[in-house]
Protein backbone atom coordinates (compact mmCIF):
# COMPACT_ATOMS: atom_id res chain seq x y z
CA UNK A 1 0.00 0.00 0.00
CA UNK A 2 1.58 3.47 -1.06
CA UNK A 3 1.14 6.84 1.00
CA UNK A 4 -1.62 7.69 -1.09
CA UNK A 5 -4.05 4.56 -0.78
CA UNK A 6 -3.23 4.74 3.07
CA UNK A 7 -3.88 8.26 3.24
CA UNK A 8 -7.18 7.92 1.21
CA UNK A 9 -8.06 4.83 3.86
CA UNK A 10 -7.62 7.48 6.69
CA UNK A 11 -9.94 10.28 4.97
CA UNK A 12 -11.60 10.71 8.85
CA UNK A 13 -8.40 12.66 10.30
CA UNK A 14 -9.63 15.91 11.40
CA UNK A 15 -9.71 18.65 9.90
CA UNK A 16 -8.24 20.77 12.81
CA UNK A 17 -5.10 18.73 13.26
CA UNK A 18 -4.74 19.30 9.19
CA UNK A 19 -4.23 22.55 9.51
CA UNK A 20 -1.81 22.33 12.30
CA UNK A 21 0.38 20.03 10.01
CA UNK A 22 0.31 22.51 7.21
CA UNK A 23 1.18 25.18 9.48
CA UNK A 24 4.13 23.64 10.21
CA UNK A 25 7.48 24.71 7.60
CA UNK A 26 10.77 23.12 8.54
CA UNK A 27 12.26 19.49 8.29
CA UNK A 28 14.95 17.89 10.39
CA UNK A 29 16.58 15.35 12.36
CA UNK A 30 14.31 12.53 10.58
CA UNK A 31 15.55 9.50 12.36
CA UNK A 32 13.82 10.55 15.65
CA UNK A 33 10.39 11.38 15.19
CA UNK A 34 10.32 8.04 13.25
CA UNK A 35 11.47 5.65 15.24
CA UNK A 36 8.70 7.23 17.93
CA UNK A 37 5.82 6.98 15.42
CA UNK A 38 6.48 3.51 14.76
CA UNK A 39 6.99 2.14 18.34
CA UNK A 40 3.53 4.05 18.32
CA UNK A 41 1.85 2.22 15.61
CA UNK A 42 3.66 0.07 14.04
CA UNK A 43 3.56 1.59 10.65
CA UNK A 44 2.83 4.62 9.00
CA UNK A 45 0.72 7.07 11.61
CA UNK A 46 -2.90 8.34 10.87
CA UNK A 47 -0.94 11.55 11.10
CA UNK A 48 1.40 11.17 8.30
CA UNK A 49 -1.39 9.40 6.27
CA UNK A 50 -3.14 13.02 6.88
CA UNK A 51 -0.03 15.01 6.12
CA UNK A 52 0.21 12.97 2.86
CA UNK A 53 -3.34 13.45 1.69
CA UNK A 54 -3.88 17.36 1.94
CA UNK A 55 0.34 17.90 0.27
CA UNK A 56 -0.90 15.27 -2.59
CA UNK A 57 -3.65 17.85 -3.44
CA UNK A 58 -0.62 20.35 -4.75
CA UNK A 59 0.27 19.29 -8.24
CA UNK A 60 3.11 21.83 -7.85
CA UNK A 61 4.61 19.30 -5.83
CA UNK A 62 6.35 15.66 -6.91
CA UNK A 63 3.75 13.22 -5.33
CA UNK A 64 6.46 11.18 -3.97
CA UNK A 65 7.42 14.23 -1.67
CA UNK A 66 3.63 14.41 -0.70
CA UNK A 67 3.41 10.84 0.61
CA UNK A 68 6.76 9.94 2.19
CA UNK A 69 6.16 8.72 5.85
CA UNK A 70 10.00 10.81 6.69
CA UNK A 71 8.32 14.10 6.01
CA UNK A 72 6.20 14.81 8.46
CA UNK A 73 8.07 13.39 11.34
CA UNK A 74 11.03 15.60 10.25
CA UNK A 75 8.44 18.76 10.15
CA UNK A 76 7.06 17.62 13.58
CA UNK A 77 9.87 17.62 15.27
CA UNK A 78 11.64 20.37 13.84
CA UNK A 79 8.72 22.68 14.94
CA UNK A 80 9.11 25.52 17.19
CA UNK A 81 5.62 24.79 18.73
CA UNK A 82 5.46 21.52 21.21
CA UNK A 83 3.71 19.10 19.30
CA UNK A 84 2.26 16.21 21.85
CA UNK A 85 0.63 13.12 20.95
CA UNK A 86 -1.34 11.62 24.15
CA UNK A 87 -3.98 8.85 24.57
CA UNK A 88 -6.95 9.32 26.34
CA UNK A 89 -6.20 8.87 29.08
CA UNK A 90 -3.47 11.87 29.29
CA UNK A 91 -0.16 9.71 28.51
CA UNK A 92 2.26 11.34 26.72
CA UNK A 93 2.88 9.17 23.12
CA UNK A 94 5.14 11.69 21.40
CA UNK A 95 7.28 14.63 22.22
CA UNK A 96 8.95 17.16 19.75
CA UNK A 97 12.04 18.95 20.50
CA UNK A 98 9.86 21.85 20.70
CA UNK A 99 8.08 20.46 23.43
CA UNK A 100 11.55 19.73 25.24
CA UNK A 101 12.43 23.39 24.60
CA UNK A 102 9.68 24.65 26.15
CA UNK A 103 8.93 22.33 29.15
CA UNK A 104 12.29 21.27 30.02
CA UNK A 105 11.16 17.72 29.44
CA UNK A 106 13.26 15.35 27.82
CA UNK A 107 11.02 13.15 25.27
CA UNK A 108 12.57 9.61 27.71
CA UNK A 109 11.17 11.75 30.94
CA UNK A 110 7.46 12.03 29.39
CA UNK A 111 6.53 9.38 27.02
CA UNK A 112 4.55 6.95 28.81
CA UNK A 113 4.06 9.61 31.61
CA UNK A 114 0.56 11.18 32.39
CA UNK A 115 0.73 14.88 31.33
CA UNK A 116 -0.52 15.70 34.58
CA UNK A 117 3.17 16.49 35.27
CA UNK A 118 2.45 19.93 33.40
CA UNK A 119 -0.32 20.90 35.14
CA UNK A 120 0.72 23.70 38.40
CA UNK A 121 -1.37 22.26 41.04
CA UNK A 122 -4.13 25.19 41.03
CA UNK A 123 -5.20 23.67 37.81
CA UNK A 124 -5.81 20.42 38.24
CA UNK A 125 -9.08 20.81 38.16
CA UNK A 126 -8.71 23.16 34.66
CA UNK A 127 -7.11 19.62 33.25
CA UNK A 128 -10.01 17.45 34.53
CA UNK A 129 -12.52 20.00 32.71
CA UNK A 130 -10.24 20.13 29.83
CA UNK A 131 -9.76 16.58 28.95
CA UNK A 132 -13.66 15.96 29.54
CA UNK A 133 -14.29 17.77 26.49
CA UNK A 134 -11.16 16.68 24.25
CA UNK A 135 -12.47 12.90 24.75
CA UNK A 136 -16.09 13.90 23.67
CA UNK A 137 -14.67 14.87 20.22
CA UNK A 138 -14.23 18.74 21.00
CA UNK A 139 -11.70 20.65 19.47
CA UNK A 140 -10.14 23.53 21.14
CA UNK A 141 -8.04 26.17 19.29
CA UNK A 142 -5.80 28.93 20.63
CA UNK A 143 -6.79 27.97 24.27
CA UNK A 144 -4.33 30.57 26.37
CA UNK A 145 -3.37 28.41 29.69
CA UNK A 146 -0.30 28.06 32.50
CA UNK A 147 1.60 25.20 32.24
CA UNK A 148 4.74 24.80 34.28
CA UNK A 149 8.00 23.22 32.79
CA UNK A 150 10.25 20.95 34.67
CA UNK A 151 11.92 23.08 37.38
CA UNK A 152 8.14 23.48 38.38
CA UNK A 153 8.40 27.46 36.63
CA UNK A 154 5.03 28.46 35.34
CA UNK A 155 5.13 28.75 31.05
CA UNK A 156 2.39 30.99 29.53
CA UNK A 157 1.19 28.39 26.39
CA UNK A 158 -1.53 29.08 23.57
CA UNK A 159 -2.68 25.44 23.04
CA UNK A 160 -4.55 23.93 19.93
CA UNK A 161 -6.03 20.38 21.57
CA UNK A 162 -7.29 17.98 18.56
CA UNK A 163 -9.29 14.83 19.56
CA UNK A 164 -8.69 11.84 16.69
CA UNK A 165 -10.65 9.77 15.49
CA UNK A 166 -11.09 6.26 14.30
CA UNK A 167 -14.50 3.95 13.74
CA UNK A 168 -16.38 7.58 15.20
CA UNK A 169 -14.06 7.18 18.85
CA UNK A 170 -10.91 9.50 19.72
CA UNK A 171 -8.45 7.42 19.99
CA UNK A 172 -5.66 9.72 20.27
CA UNK A 173 -5.13 13.63 21.46
CA UNK A 174 -3.08 15.70 19.44
CA UNK A 175 -1.65 19.19 21.22
CA UNK A 176 0.18 21.73 19.20
CA UNK A 177 1.34 24.47 22.32
CA UNK A 178 3.01 27.98 21.63
CA UNK A 179 5.21 29.40 24.55
CA UNK A 180 3.60 32.71 24.76
CA UNK A 181 5.49 33.64 28.24
CA UNK A 182 7.30 36.76 26.47
CA UNK A 183 4.20 37.76 24.59
CA UNK A 184 2.37 37.80 28.10
CA UNK A 185 4.99 39.24 29.86
CA UNK A 186 4.64 42.14 27.92
CA UNK A 187 1.11 42.13 28.20
CA UNK A 188 1.73 42.55 32.10
CA UNK A 189 3.65 45.13 31.52
CA UNK A 190 1.27 46.61 29.74
CA UNK A 191 -1.16 46.36 32.04
CA UNK A 192 1.18 47.48 34.73
CA UNK A 193 2.27 50.69 32.99
CA UNK A 194 -1.83 51.51 31.95
CA UNK A 195 -2.78 50.74 35.76
CA UNK A 196 0.22 53.02 37.05
CA UNK A 197 -0.52 55.56 34.38
CA UNK A 198 -4.69 55.33 35.49
CA UNK A 199 -2.90 55.23 39.38
CA UNK A 200 -1.16 58.62 38.64
CA UNK A 201 -3.72 60.24 36.05
CA UNK A 202 -5.71 60.26 39.29
CA UNK A 203 -3.46 61.27 41.63
CA UNK A 204 -3.08 64.48 38.94
CA UNK A 205 -6.87 64.97 39.16
CA UNK A 206 -6.48 64.71 42.77
CA UNK A 207 -3.76 66.99 43.16
CA UNK A 208 -5.72 69.52 40.67
CA UNK A 209 -8.95 69.34 42.08
CA UNK A 210 -7.04 70.56 45.59
CA UNK A 211 -5.65 73.58 43.61
CA UNK A 212 -7.41 76.60 44.06
CA UNK A 213 -6.85 77.75 41.22
CA UNK A 214 -8.76 77.02 37.78
CA UNK A 215 -6.63 74.80 35.44
CA UNK A 216 -8.08 73.64 32.01
CA UNK A 217 -6.53 71.00 29.31
CA UNK A 218 -7.07 70.58 25.52
CA UNK A 219 -6.96 67.22 24.42
CA UNK A 220 -6.58 68.40 20.91
CA UNK A 221 -5.16 70.80 18.91
CA UNK A 222 -9.09 71.90 17.67
CA UNK A 223 -9.76 72.03 21.30
CA UNK A 224 -12.81 70.38 21.05
CA UNK A 225 -12.43 68.53 24.19
CA UNK A 226 -11.77 70.60 27.05
CA UNK A 227 -12.10 69.21 31.17
CA UNK A 228 -10.52 71.11 34.05
CA UNK A 229 -9.94 71.07 37.49
CA UNK A 230 -12.56 71.35 40.31
CA UNK A 231 -12.04 74.93 40.34
CA UNK A 232 -12.37 75.52 36.65
CA UNK A 233 -15.53 74.11 37.08
CA UNK A 234 -17.24 75.91 40.16
CA UNK A 235 -15.37 79.63 38.64
CA UNK A 236 -17.34 78.72 35.09
CA UNK A 237 -20.89 77.08 37.10
CA UNK A 238 -20.82 74.10 35.03
CA UNK A 239 -21.18 70.52 36.26
CA UNK A 240 -17.88 68.96 37.10
CA UNK A 241 -17.06 66.51 34.01
CA UNK A 242 -18.57 68.22 31.24
CA UNK A 243 -16.72 69.53 28.27
CA UNK A 244 -15.55 73.18 28.71
CA UNK A 245 -15.25 73.51 24.69
CA UNK A 246 -16.69 76.88 23.63
CA UNK A 247 -16.81 74.73 20.31
CA UNK A 248 -18.72 72.17 21.60
CA UNK A 249 -22.64 72.55 20.82
CA UNK A 250 -23.32 69.87 23.78
CA UNK A 251 -24.56 72.81 26.13
CA UNK A 252 -25.14 76.40 26.43
CA UNK A 253 -22.31 78.21 28.30
CA UNK A 254 -23.65 80.47 30.97
CA UNK A 255 -21.72 83.14 30.52
CA UNK A 256 -19.42 85.42 27.40
CA UNK A 257 -15.68 85.73 27.42
CA UNK A 258 -14.99 89.66 27.19
CA UNK A 259 -11.32 91.64 26.67
CA UNK A 260 -11.52 95.25 26.51
CA UNK A 261 -15.22 95.25 25.63
CA UNK A 262 -15.40 93.31 23.29
CA UNK A 263 -16.80 89.71 23.41
CA UNK A 264 -13.94 87.18 22.17
CA UNK A 265 -14.04 84.27 19.61
CA UNK A 266 -13.01 80.69 20.74
CA UNK A 267 -9.42 80.91 18.80
CA UNK A 268 -8.81 83.93 20.72
CA UNK A 269 -8.90 82.19 24.13
CA UNK A 270 -5.34 81.43 25.97
CA UNK A 271 -5.89 77.64 25.48
CA UNK A 272 -6.92 77.70 22.28
CA UNK A 273 -4.15 79.96 20.93
CA UNK A 274 -1.79 77.42 22.72
CA UNK A 275 -3.05 74.47 21.30
CA UNK A 276 -3.73 75.64 17.91
CA UNK A 277 -0.92 77.77 17.09
CA UNK A 278 1.56 76.07 19.27
CA UNK A 279 2.44 79.26 21.35
CA UNK A 280 2.66 80.58 24.94
CA UNK A 281 0.04 82.87 26.35
CA UNK A 282 1.07 84.88 29.32
CA UNK A 283 -0.69 87.67 31.40
CA UNK A 284 -4.13 87.32 29.66
CA UNK A 285 -7.12 89.68 30.93
CA UNK A 286 -10.35 88.58 30.36
CA UNK A 287 -13.82 89.36 31.68
CA UNK A 288 -15.99 86.36 32.33
CA UNK A 289 -19.72 88.02 32.03
CA UNK A 290 -22.67 85.90 33.52
CA UNK A 291 -26.27 85.77 31.67
CA UNK A 292 -27.00 87.30 35.74
CA UNK A 293 -25.12 89.99 34.93
CA UNK A 294 -22.03 88.78 37.52
CA UNK A 295 -18.49 89.16 36.43
CA UNK A 296 -15.59 87.70 37.29
CA UNK A 297 -12.24 89.19 35.63
CA UNK A 298 -9.81 86.69 35.15
CA UNK A 299 -6.12 86.72 34.02
CA UNK A 300 -4.80 83.53 32.44
CA UNK A 301 -2.08 81.33 31.40
CA UNK A 302 -1.23 78.37 28.36
CA UNK A 303 1.09 76.63 27.24
CA UNK A 304 1.00 73.54 24.29
CA UNK A 305 1.62 70.16 25.18
CA UNK A 306 3.71 68.21 23.40
CA UNK A 307 4.44 64.88 22.37
CA UNK A 308 7.84 63.19 22.27
CA UNK A 309 8.82 64.13 18.82
CA UNK A 310 7.64 67.59 19.65
CA UNK A 311 4.03 67.57 17.77
CA UNK A 312 2.00 70.13 19.76
CA UNK A 313 -1.17 67.35 21.14
CA UNK A 314 -3.15 70.28 23.05
CA UNK A 315 -2.65 72.44 25.69
CA UNK A 316 -2.84 73.58 29.71
CA UNK A 317 -4.10 76.87 31.05
CA UNK A 318 -4.61 78.15 34.10
CA UNK A 319 -6.24 81.45 34.98
CA UNK A 320 -6.06 83.40 38.65
CA UNK A 321 -9.41 85.11 39.55
CA UNK A 322 -8.68 88.81 39.85
CA UNK A 323 -12.34 90.06 40.75
CA UNK A 324 -11.23 90.96 44.20
CA UNK A 325 -7.42 92.51 43.25
CA UNK A 326 -10.32 94.65 40.46
CA UNK A 327 -12.24 95.57 43.10
CA UNK A 328 -9.17 97.19 45.57
CA UNK A 329 -7.57 98.43 42.71
CA UNK A 330 -10.99 100.25 42.14
CA UNK A 331 -11.45 101.02 45.54
CA UNK A 332 -8.57 103.00 45.70
CA UNK A 333 -8.37 104.75 42.15
CA UNK A 334 -11.88 105.69 43.83
CA UNK A 335 -10.29 106.65 46.80
CA UNK A 336 -7.74 108.86 45.32
CA UNK A 337 -10.12 110.49 43.15
CA UNK A 338 -13.36 110.61 44.72
CA UNK A 339 -14.57 112.07 47.89
CA UNK A 340 -15.50 109.30 50.62
CA UNK A 341 -19.12 110.95 51.83
CA UNK A 342 -20.58 112.41 48.66
CA UNK A 343 -19.17 109.96 46.22
CA UNK A 344 -18.01 113.31 43.95
CA UNK A 345 -14.74 113.51 42.40
CA UNK A 346 -12.39 115.19 44.56
CA UNK A 347 -9.48 118.03 43.63
CA UNK A 348 -7.58 115.61 41.95
CA UNK A 349 -9.89 114.29 39.09
CA UNK A 350 -11.02 117.92 39.40
CA UNK A 351 -7.73 119.66 37.65
CA UNK A 352 -7.51 116.61 35.02
CA UNK A 353 -11.23 117.18 33.81
CA UNK A 354 -11.08 120.97 34.31
CA UNK A 355 -7.28 120.70 32.33
CA UNK A 356 -9.63 118.54 29.27
CA UNK A 357 -12.16 120.98 29.33
CA UNK A 358 -10.04 123.79 29.40
CA UNK A 359 -8.58 122.51 26.10
CA UNK A 360 -11.67 121.91 24.86
CA UNK A 361 -12.79 124.75 24.83
CA UNK A 362 -9.93 126.28 23.29
CA UNK A 363 -10.38 124.30 20.08
CA UNK A 364 -13.72 124.85 19.78
CA UNK A 365 -13.68 128.16 20.77
CA UNK A 366 -16.47 127.83 23.46
CA UNK A 367 -16.06 128.81 27.08
CA UNK A 368 -15.76 127.29 30.72
CA UNK A 369 -17.38 128.47 33.59
CA UNK A 370 -16.14 127.07 37.14
CA UNK A 371 -18.38 127.71 40.05
CA UNK A 372 -17.36 127.98 43.76
CA UNK A 373 -20.00 126.99 46.13
CA UNK A 374 -19.63 127.76 50.14
CA UNK A 375 -22.68 126.85 52.40
CA UNK A 376 -23.48 130.38 54.37
CA UNK A 377 -23.43 129.47 58.10
CA UNK A 378 -22.51 125.65 57.46
CA UNK A 379 -20.22 125.90 60.78
CA UNK A 380 -23.48 126.23 63.12
CA UNK A 381 -25.14 123.52 61.93
CA UNK A 382 -22.25 120.73 62.66
CA UNK A 383 -21.61 122.72 66.39
CA UNK A 384 -25.50 122.95 67.12
CA UNK A 385 -26.70 119.34 65.50
CA UNK A 386 -23.83 117.45 65.12
CA UNK A 387 -21.17 116.76 62.77
CA UNK A 388 -23.51 113.81 61.92
CA UNK A 389 -26.12 116.02 60.57
CA UNK A 390 -23.61 117.92 58.77
CA UNK A 391 -22.52 114.83 56.87
CA UNK A 392 -25.85 114.15 55.56
CA UNK A 393 -26.19 117.50 54.48
CA UNK A 394 -23.32 117.58 52.48
CA UNK A 395 -25.00 114.41 50.63
CA UNK A 396 -28.19 116.12 50.17
CA UNK A 397 -26.49 118.83 48.42
CA UNK A 398 -24.07 117.09 46.72
CA UNK A 399 -27.32 114.85 45.47
CA UNK A 400 -28.75 118.18 44.75
CA UNK A 401 -26.23 119.34 42.54
CA UNK A 402 -25.80 116.62 40.31
CA UNK A 403 -29.15 116.51 39.50
CA UNK A 404 -29.28 119.96 38.39
CA UNK A 405 -26.29 120.10 35.80
CA UNK A 406 -25.91 118.64 32.52
CA UNK A 407 -24.28 114.97 31.86
CA UNK A 408 -20.58 116.74 30.60
CA UNK A 409 -20.59 119.15 33.65
CA UNK A 410 -18.21 117.83 36.71
CA UNK A 411 -19.63 118.52 40.18
CA UNK A 412 -16.96 117.82 42.75
CA UNK A 413 -16.18 118.64 46.65
CA UNK A 414 -13.03 119.95 47.39
CA UNK A 415 -13.35 120.03 50.90
CA UNK A 416 -15.58 120.57 54.01
CA UNK A 417 -18.90 122.86 52.84
CA UNK A 418 -17.12 123.95 49.00
CA UNK A 419 -18.25 122.22 45.91
CA UNK A 420 -16.93 123.55 43.09
CA UNK A 421 -18.74 122.62 39.25
CA UNK A 422 -17.29 122.81 35.79
CA UNK A 423 -19.77 123.56 32.97
CA UNK A 424 -17.40 123.36 29.63
CA UNK A 425 -18.59 124.12 26.08
CA UNK A 426 -20.48 127.29 27.00
CA UNK A 427 -21.46 129.48 24.18
CA UNK A 428 -21.59 132.35 25.63
CA UNK A 429 -20.89 133.90 29.50
CA UNK A 430 -24.51 134.06 30.27
CA UNK A 431 -25.12 130.44 29.99
CA UNK A 432 -22.67 130.00 33.17
CA UNK A 433 -25.23 132.99 34.97
CA UNK A 434 -28.15 130.88 34.02
CA UNK A 435 -26.90 127.66 35.62
CA UNK A 436 -25.90 129.66 38.55
CA UNK A 437 -28.94 130.90 38.95
CA UNK A 438 -30.94 127.68 38.73
CA UNK A 439 -27.75 126.26 41.42
CA UNK A 440 -28.97 128.94 44.00
CA UNK A 441 -32.58 128.54 44.04
CA UNK A 442 -32.08 124.59 44.20
CA UNK A 443 -29.77 124.21 47.36
CA UNK A 444 -31.59 127.15 48.87
CA UNK A 445 -34.97 124.68 49.48
CA UNK A 446 -34.89 123.66 53.00
CA UNK A 447 -33.81 119.96 53.94
CA UNK A 448 -35.15 117.30 55.82
CA UNK A 449 -32.65 115.38 57.80
CA UNK A 450 -33.56 112.66 60.42
CA UNK A 451 -37.00 114.26 60.70
CA UNK A 452 -35.69 118.19 61.29
CA UNK A 453 -36.17 120.78 58.38
CA UNK A 454 -33.06 122.70 57.88
CA UNK A 455 -32.68 125.73 55.50
CA UNK A 456 -29.24 126.28 54.29
CA UNK A 457 -27.95 129.01 51.54
CA UNK A 458 -25.06 129.26 49.62
CA UNK A 459 -22.72 131.60 48.30
CA UNK A 460 -21.49 131.49 44.14
CA UNK A 461 -18.55 132.85 42.90
CA UNK A 462 -17.90 132.03 38.64
CA UNK A 463 -14.91 132.25 36.82
CA UNK A 464 -14.87 131.51 33.28
CA UNK A 465 -12.42 130.38 30.48
CA UNK A 466 -10.74 132.10 28.76
CA UNK A 467 -12.29 135.60 29.73
CA UNK A 468 -11.27 135.53 33.46
CA UNK A 469 -7.80 133.20 32.85
CA UNK A 470 -6.63 130.34 30.88
CA UNK A 471 -4.71 128.26 33.69
CA UNK A 472 -6.89 125.97 35.81
CA UNK A 473 -5.92 126.59 38.92
CA UNK A 474 -6.05 130.44 38.51
CA UNK A 475 -9.60 129.86 37.52
CA UNK A 476 -10.33 128.11 40.47
CA UNK A 477 -8.40 131.30 42.25
CA UNK A 478 -10.52 133.44 40.79
CA UNK A 479 -14.02 131.64 40.99
CA UNK A 480 -13.05 131.34 45.04
CA UNK A 481 -12.43 135.38 45.00
CA UNK A 482 -16.26 135.71 44.01
CA UNK A 483 -17.43 133.53 46.07
CA UNK A 484 -15.82 135.42 49.26
CA UNK A 485 -17.34 138.62 47.67
CA UNK A 486 -20.60 136.62 47.05
CA UNK A 487 -20.22 136.78 51.20
CA UNK A 488 -19.11 140.13 51.65
CA UNK A 489 -22.06 141.50 50.09
CA UNK A 490 -24.89 139.44 51.97
CA UNK A 491 -24.81 135.62 51.05
CA UNK A 492 -27.12 134.07 49.24
CA UNK A 493 -25.85 135.44 45.99
CA UNK A 494 -23.92 134.99 42.69
CA UNK A 495 -20.68 136.99 41.86
CA UNK A 496 -18.82 136.85 38.60
CA UNK A 497 -14.89 137.84 38.56
CA UNK A 498 -14.49 140.40 35.94
CA UNK A 499 -10.75 141.22 34.97
CA UNK A 500 -10.75 144.50 35.94
CA UNK A 501 -11.20 143.41 39.33
CA UNK A 502 -15.00 144.12 39.54
CA UNK A 503 -17.05 141.37 40.46
CA UNK A 504 -20.69 141.51 39.41
CA UNK A 505 -24.45 139.08 39.81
Amino acid sequence: MNGLEFANDNSKISQELLEVVKAVQEALNEKRARLQIEAIDGGPSALEAAYAQERAKRPVLPRAIATHPKLLAAVVESADAAIISETVDGIVLTWNKGAERIFGFTDEDVIGESHIVMFPDFLKNEEAKLWKRVTAGVSISNYETVRQDREGRLVDVSMSISPILEDDKVTRVVIVAHDITERKSMDRALMQSERMQRDRLAQLKTVLDSVPTPVWIAHDTECKEITGNKAAYNLLRLPQGSNLSLSSPAQKMPYAIYRNGRVLAPHELPVQMAASRGIDVQDFEQDLVFDDGTIKHIVGNATPLRDPNGNVTGAVSAAIDITARKGAEEQIRKMAHFDALTNLPNRVLLMDRLEHAIAMSARNQTHTGVIFIDLDHFKSINDTLGHHVGDLLLQQVADRLREDVREVDTVSRLGGDEFLIIVPELRQVDDARHISRKLLQSLSEPYVITGQKLEVTPSIGVSVFPDDGTEPSALIRLADQAMYQAKQEGRRTIRFYRNSGNASS
